[in-house]
């Protein structure tokens, strides 16, 4: 059975409602604090929820107008499968897609990022950093930076592409943000008797994980769009590594990112 997530449910509970006329063609959604008041979700999850039902053509989203509802028929929209059970392979796939994506959107960005994007991008990993063990707030906020990246872009294509695939890009953070916390748990639980620097290097993944957010967004503030791209690159290398994955389609590691 599919374990859904905060957005999945907002998401489905909205179309339900477009669907039987709660909300009518023509009227606006109320307003995201209302909704995440309602559904006891962050704001994160509730812009989600909604460009999630602007990509499938049910409503228009406008800076400071809302969402208008356009329609009750659904329009899915080029969408990839999310298998039940995400395999090797299938978390494989999504790296290499994400590898490619996402260090074109960091190099972008920092071309054309505004002091705004900037500040809005610290902000999210401010409060990542205050979430770094709390699995589902720390979901939110790591899927949020991501999108942020593509926001950067000012290409509205980025963000569509990440609005299309979001569930895919949604269950490889979870994973490997779960796979970290595993980690850490066994050094903790597991390594006690090989001494503090084991027990240190253990505890230390999430950190580590964190500061290469760091150097992309560090990357991205310096304009240098050469260095964003290595260091979002080396960030999903070293995330593929660390699940297991192949990574071989990659190509070598680049010294780059040493610099950020």
């Amino acid at each position: 059975m599919t374990n859904l997530t905060l957005t999945d449910r907002v998401a489905q509970a909205l179309m339900q409602r477009i669907a039987d006329g709660t909300y009518p063609v023509g009227t606006k959604l109320p307003s995201g604090k209302l909704l995440a008041g309602e559904f006891s979700v962050s704001a994160a999850v509730i812009r989600e929820a909604t460009e999630r039902l602007r990509t499938k053509g049910l409503v228009r989203t406008r800076q400071g107008a809302g969402c208008m509802v356009l329609t009750r028929d659904l329009h899915d929209g080029f969408q990839l499968p999310v298998p039940e059970t995400v395999d090797r392979d299938a978390l494989r796939h999504i790296y290499e897609l994400r590898f490619e994506i996402e260090g074109g959107a960091a190099a972008l960005a920092a071309i054309r990022a505004t002091k705004e994007d900037v500040s809005g991008m610290r902000h999210i990993l401010a409060s990542l950093e205050k979430s770094l063990h709390d699995p589902e707030q720390a979901l939110e906020w790591d899927v949020g930076f991501h999108r942020a990246i593509a926001d950067a872009t000012h290409n509205p294509h980025y963000r569509e592409l990440l609005s299309y695939l979001t569930r895919q890009w949604r269950e490889s953070v979870r994973v490997a943000r779960s796979h970290t916390l595993l980690a850490e748990q066994a050094a903790r639980l597991g390594m006690a008797q090989e001494g503090d620097a084991a027990l240190k290097a253990g505890a230390t993944l999430s950190r580590q994980v964190h500061a290469e957010h760091e150097q992309v967004l560090d990357a991205i503030e310096q304009g240098d769009a050469s260095l964003a791209r290595a260091c979002a690159q080396a960030h999903l290398r070293q995330a593929s590594e660390r699940l297991g994955l192949d990574t071989r389609a990659f190509g070598p590691h680049k010294d780059t990112v040493n610099k950020a």
